[in-house]
Parts: C-alpha cells; structure tokens; sequence
C-alpha cells in the first residue's frame, strides 16, 4: 500500500511539473477593459464562479503564449476572496488602465484557449 501511495504520488508530481512546463507568464501594461462578468452557472465551457474580463481593443499576445487576445477568464479559486474582482471592477468605471499578469498554465486555466489572471495593478 505504502509503495502505491508513493508511486501515485511521484507521478502526481512529474505530472505536474510537466504541465507547469509548458506554462508561460506575462505582464500587460496600458490595458483597458471592456467589461469584467461572473459566471453564474456552467454552461458553454464554463464554471460557475469563474470571472471574465474582456481587453478593450484586443491585447498582443505575448511571445510564447498560446490564448485567445480579447478574453481573460479567471478560475474562482484564483480569486476566491473577490480581490481582484473588485480591483478590475473598479478599473471598469473609472475607464483607467491596469497591469495584467496573465498566464496560459493548464493548471489554472479557467476556459480552454483563454489565459488566465492571477494578479492586477491599477494605476492613477
């Protein structure tokens, strides 16, 4: 028992060290966004709790990253005190530009093809 527990465990953690891999991070400056949403309920993709944000005008893809350029949707267990939520929302309607720090991890993807956020700036 204790060698398939440490076995299950070994490949756990090659698993995920091969996943994060391939994973790459970046920072946006000077983004605006359109809108910030909730979801709600899963359906089409996504699950429930999860926040979307869409970039006003699209953003540049960074080198090396592999998502969609206008939509950013975050996993509710990445935000789960709502910080970031509000500090995006608050970005919405003063209409002033944040810092992004967006990754494409698998492990923290919150809607396939999409990057997700995992922390933010708003500037004066």
């Amino acid at each position: 028992m204790k060698i398939l527990t440490l076995q299950s465990l070994l490949l756990s953690a090659i698993a995920s060290v091969a996943l994060n891999a391939s994973a790459t991070e970046a920072y946006l400056s000077g983004i605006y966004l359109q809108s910030i949403g909730v979801v709600q309920a899963n359906a089409v993709g996504h699950q429930a709790g999860n926040f979307e944000i869409q970039i006003a005008g699209g953003f540049t893809v960074p080198p090396g990253m592999s998502c969609d350029p206008n939509y950013i949707t975050t996993l509710r267990s990445v935000d789960a005190d709502k910080r970031l939520f509000s500090l995006l929302s608050m970005a919405v309607l003063a209409q002033k530009p944040v810092t992004l720090h967006i990754t494409d991890n698998p492990a923290v993807t919150a809607f396939n093809g999409r990057c997700s956020l995992f922390g933010a700036t708003l500037g004066r």
